[in-house]
């Protein structure tokens, strides 16, 4: 494959610190005015003419509509160029891996899913994986992009850029997988715990573009939570900061898959539930169905899930005194009553200073989570 001879070292021989912090808070912003830009950067309005029309000539940005009421002198918003740069996303779960291609603005055009399981019999996953990016690639009609970003469900090593372990995938041991995409494309690569990258996927490009202290959890076959304190990521000294789904609510619950006993991911995960369900009723019905025919079973499953999963957010709010959390996966999507539990048991068991003007939300992208957050994480290093 052709080889691109974009890079993160030449877009910062293009800018300069005042052109990329303006470029920022455009980034930032659903699109932004001259005047609102001096007020958040600080620069006169002199400074941001001259910022934003080097910005404009380099093709980072672009003005779109006017806005204004009145006879008055219309203001001209200013939005990032949506083909200056080009992400690739890659999304490793323990269950399935996705890719998506988008553009500047994080429009994804074009994006494929397969099961990890297809790649079990794999001599080397690093190599089969490269093989089928350049597929998806090429099915794009693109042989180059500027960055990539790479989130996985599970532990990486962040300085030495490999994915450690997937607790819920087998093979995937000390993959030195950002190194090797970076030599097979010839551009940057950047690696992230999937969690943080859905955090990052609501700071770049979600609703929590202007706040700066946040929870994501996104809960399917696994759980995954990101932390956003005073604006920046937490990673923690080993990268293992936001390990939501190991914190311990019932040590009757069996043995998790991490080795401790009573963690949350082994009471609440989609196949968790659907298991519990199974055991108590009997039914010939799935969970989903019995769900929605207001199965006191399926009901019941649901209420104990959305307990556990408000008692571990109570002791994260404690902790933690965030302004949002914002939750999703299937299990909130699918099962409606379990947001609605999370919430009553938070209120119920978090200190009442610590919830006092906090919000509960559903996410930006849903299902789509894990890949968008892929894509800002590629985004957002690349662009800084």
């Amino acid at each position: 494959m052709k080889q691109t001879t974009h890079g993160r070292d030449e877009t910062q021989m293009n800018l300069h610190p005042s052109e990329i912090e303006v470029l920022q808070a455009i980034r930032q912003s659903d699109g932004i005015s001259r005047k609102l830009l001096a007020e958040k950067t600080g620069f006169s309005q002199a400074s941001i003419t001259k910022l934003t029309k080097s910005l404009m000539d380099q093709g980072y940005i672009m003005e779109g509509e006017k806005i204004g009421r009145g006879l008055g002198r219309k203001e001209v918003l200013l939005y990032p160029h949506p083909d200056k740069f080009a992400f690739l996303g890659i999304d490793i779960g323990g269950y399935r891996i996705r890719f998506a291609l988008s553009n500047n603005r994080l429009d994804i055009k074009h994006h494929a899913e397969f099961l990890i399981s297809e790649l079990l019999q794999a001599d080397d996953l690093s190599a089969e994986l490269l093989i089928r990016v350049e597929a998806f690639l090429q099915a794009a009609g693109t042989e180059a992009v500027d960055a990539i970003g790479i989130g996985v469900t599970g532990i990486i090593d962040k300085t030495q850029r490999k994915i450690m372990n997937i607790p819920n995938a087998r093979g995937w041991d000390d993959l030195p997988i950002a190194d090797q995409f970076e030599e097979r494309f010839g551009c940057p690569v950047y690696l992230e715990e999937s969690g943080r990258a859905m955090a990052y996927a609501e700071k770049v490009a979600g609703k929590a573009k202007t706040t700066d202290d946040f929870i994501t959890v996104y809960i399917a076959y696994g759980i995954a939570a990101g932390i956003f304190i005073n604006g920046r990521l937490m990673r923690g000294v080993n990268n293992a900061a936001g390990l939501l789904g190991h914190i311990t609510v019932d040590e009757k619950a069996g043995r998790c898959s991490c080795g401790n006993y009573g963690c949350l991911e082994n009471l609440v995960t989609y196949p968790m539930l659907a298991s519990r369900f199974k055991s108590r009723s009997g039914s010939t019905l799935s969970f989903a169905e019995a769900y929605q025919m207001n199965d006191k079973d399926a009901l019941d499953v649901c209420l104990e899930a959305g307990e556990a999963i408000g008692i571990a957010i109570s002791n994260v709010i404690n902790l933690f005194n965030p302004e949002i959390i914002y939750l999703g996966g299937p299990v909130f999507e699918r099962f409606p009553i379990v947001f609605e539990e999370v919430r009553r048991t938070v209120l119920l068991r978090a200190n009442r200073f610590a919830t006092l003007g906090m919000q509960l939300e559903t996410n930006s992208f849903g299902d789509r989570q894990g890949i968008v957050g892929a894509l800002a994480l590629a985004s957002a290093s690349f662009v800084s």
